[in-house]
């Protein structure tokens, strides 16, 4: 499919307005479980629901809703399943909201998986966007001030530029089993990243801003 796919997990959604405004220009826009109703109270038309339903409030099902439930012993979390069916679909990108928060053992098992798929997806949690890159990414909403970490998904990431952070790399190799990605900060603009192999996690967490 043409354009992006939105899922809309059950965990922490700091920003609402921030899920209304992806998900109007998104082709699709996925719920796992539990994660409908979050949606819908925000106004947000689902397409599909994923997921073995155990945590899902909200009754009777909107009409015209594409379920794909799944048994609740399985070998993979409805996110993970979420994330296969819209992989499977061949979007441009992915937005995940609600992804972080609440238990930690998700949290890490939803940063692991996004090491498997290597088209462009974005994770977004307030004032932190995560990005899961395998090319360049250009940070657009990026200002002075704000902190950047380059964490690796993959056990090492390789060819590695920046411009416009404190601490540059040229052609840098990071490692997963290191920390030295971690807090970068814009100096210049544009500030973008790219590397040449390995799949990289670059957080990007905006700077509170002067009224």
């Amino acid at each position: 499919m043409e354009g992006s796919v939105v899922i809309v997990a059950g965990g922490d959604l700091p920003c609402p307005e921030g899920l209304k405004a992806v998900a109007k220009r998104a082709g699709l826009v996925v719920a796992v479980d539990g994660g409908l109703s979050r949606a819908r109270a925000v106004g947000i038309p689902v397409h599909v629901l994923v997921g073995d339903l155990d945590s899902l409030q909200e009754t009777p099902l909107p009409p015209g809703l594409k379920v794909l439930k799944h048994p609740a012993e399985k070998d993979a979390t409805d996110l993970e399943l979420a994330l296969d069916y819209a992989v499977g679909l061949s979007p441009r990108e992915l937005h995940l909201f609600g992804a972080l928060g609440k238990r930690l053992d998700h949290t890490l098992a939803n940063l692991n998986l996004l090491e498997r798929y290597q088209i462009p997806i974005t994770i977004h949690h307030g004032r932190e966007t995560l990005y899961a890159v395998s090319g360049e990414l250009v940070l657009g909403a990026a200002r002075v001030g704000d902190r950047v970490s380059l964490i690796p998904l993959s056990s090492s990431v390789t060819g590695v530029h920046t411009q416009g952070l404190r601490y540059p790399l040229t052609g840098g190799t990071l490692k997963r089993a290191s920390s030295r990605g971690v807090s970068n900060e814009v100096t210049s603009l544009p500030c973008w990243i790219e590397l040449e192999a390995g799949r990289l996690l670059v957080i990007h967490a905006q700077e509170r801003r002067q009224a």
